[in-house]
């Protein structure tokens, strides 16, 4: 099943009201292609809603995104934190959602480039990461200089490697 800005939006909203019913305040911070489908409508859906929890636990905000996924007959992981383990800071960026119980925020531009460019798998990535660094301004060493601090260590040469890629396929050499 594939989530479109709605269906993540519509989800949200239960989030939120499994969250206020619980007597919980809920604060997310959305990354990977969730981020780009609520942000700037870059494709029409994603698989999942990848993000790190910043509140209540991870725990409450896991079994209340199930008792989610049962009433809207989602995947269990329609909302999941396995990519904390990219992250190695959290940023906060634009508001994608707000409601009484629950604050859902994209993380900074640069740090769904940076984290775009440390998987840079496929198709879908190139075409996010195009995007987003259409979205920040400088020289390829100012680019870099952003985004450096966002990137896992052991993924440092790959992202760099891809950033000069995409900067080739747009700009031209550096």
């Amino acid at each position: 099943m594939f989530l479109s800005a709605a269906k993540i939006k519509t989800a949200f909203d239960a989030l939120s009201d499994e969250l206020a019913a619980a007597g919980e305040h809920g604060e997310i911070v959305v990354v990977g292609g969730a981020a780009l489908v609520l942000l700037f409508n870059a494709r029409e859906t994603t698989k999942d809603v990848d993000a790190y929890f910043l509140a209540p636990e991870a725990s409450k905000l896991r079994a209340a995104a199930a008792r989610v996924a049962d009433g809207l007959d989602l995947p269990e992981d329609w909302l999941n934190d396995g990519a904390k383990g990219f992250m190695t800071r959290v940023t906060g960026g634009a508001v994608l959602y707000e409601s009484e119980a629950l604050l859902a925020r994209a993380a900074s531009v640069e740090q769904l480039l940076a984290m775009k460019l440390a998987a840079w798998r496929d198709a879908i990535d190139r075409a996010d990461a195009r995007l987003l660094l259409s979205q920040i301004e400088g020289s390829i060493q100012e680019v870099w200089a952003r985004l450096e601090p966002f990137v896992p260590p052991p993924q440092l040469d790959k992202a760099s490697y891809a950033l000069h890629d995409l900067w080739e396929s747009i700009h031209g050499s550096p």
